[in-house]
């Protein structure tokens, strides 16, 4: 039986409200731990570095583009749908990370950005080239590959966040790797001091107003980073990893002109890299779209009539 995503109205609703919606499932925490313990296999092979669209680069960026099953991961139909609820049928993956807190490991401060003109990068990454309205031109599905709660370092959003500027992501900041005699824990956003970028010098996030949002392993939820959004410290004894998988609709150029840039102390090289069409088509050409994996495995795009099974979604 054949059915479309159910509540869509509901779930775009409280996006609308909140910025973010979730979690939801996507697989069940025994499935996701077998997938999760099949990649750190791969991640750990030294024949796949070679494949790595940033080789030595501790990061670990975009690994979608060469690891085969975070390569069909980004096109998981059950993802997929939710995103073309929000930002229309057709979608574009331009980035992929790993986001692992390790017992021990401070929050995240406090942080919003929509076009990613980050730290000291001197221009946005992300340019859209019309606005719909309320409809985001970037969208992050964080997938937790363990059990993410308050204990281990689980996101936190401030719902609505989205709907005001409480920062200036263009205005340039040092990461702490080129400033001497730093305090490091100032730099809570890897490495930045993000409260250099308020607009309001004096105004502070209302901590009692978050949203603390807990998964078990296999579940999602889905934002935009225009929504002020961190995380807490991992006071637990077990390691919290998440997957973020960013979208953008085909009307975004991504990495404009660029041919490298630099984040959070780290250089890329774009030379290997592309967009991949994760959902239906690519009617702009903006940017380099990659058909197949750097290593020879074809992508997944679902197209625009693509349903979901019955009972495939759980909130």
């Amino acid at each position: 039986m054949k059915a479309t995503l159910p509540d869509s109205e509901r779930e775009r609703q409280t996006f609308s409200e909140n910025g973010f919606i979730g979690p939801f499932t996507l697989w069940t925490p025994d499935k996701m731990n077998a997938f999760w313990n099949e990649q750190r296999k791969v991640l750990l092979d030294p024949v796949m570095q070679e494949f790595a669209p940033y080789p030595n680069n501790r990061l670990n960026y975009d690994r979608h583009l060469d690891i085969p099953g975070l390569s069909a991961l980004i096109s998981e139909p059950v993802i997929v749908h939710k995103l073309r609820s929000l930002i229309g049928p057709d979608i574009l993956c331009w980035r992929t990370e790993f986001f692992p807190k390790k017992p021990g490991d401070p929050g995240t401060g406090w942080h919003q950005v929509e076009t990613y003109a980050i730290g000291d990068t001197d221009r946005a990454m992300l340019t859209p080239t019309r606005r719909d309205g309320s409809t985001p031109i970037e969208l992050t599905v964080w997938l937790a590959f363990t059990e993410a709660t308050k204990d281990n370092g689980c996101l936190k959003f401030l719902p609505g966040s989205h709907r005001t500027w409480r920062y200036d992501e263009l205005r340039r900041i040092k990461h702490v790797s080129q400033r001497e005699n730093a305090d490091p824990l100032k730099y809570t956003f890897f490495g930045y001091d993000y409260d250099e970028l308020k607009l309001s010098p004096g105004w502070s996030p209302d901590e009692g107003g978050a949203t603390h949002v807990e998964m078990r392993a296999g579940q999602f939820v889905i934002f935009t980073a225009r929504c002020i959004h961190g995380s807490l410290p991992n006071v637990s004894r077990r390691q919290r990893m998440g997957f973020a998988v960013r979208v953008v609709p085909t009307h975004v150029k991504v990495y404009d002109g660029m041919t490298q840039f630099e984040e959070f102390g780290q250089q890329f090289d774009l030379r290997r890299y592309g967009c991949v069409q994760v959902s239906g088509e690519d009617e702009y050409r903006h940017n380099h779209i990659l058909k197949e994996s750097l290593t020879g495995h074809p992508f997944t795009t679902v197209s625009r009539r693509a349903e979901l099974t019955c009972g495939a979604l759980q909130g």
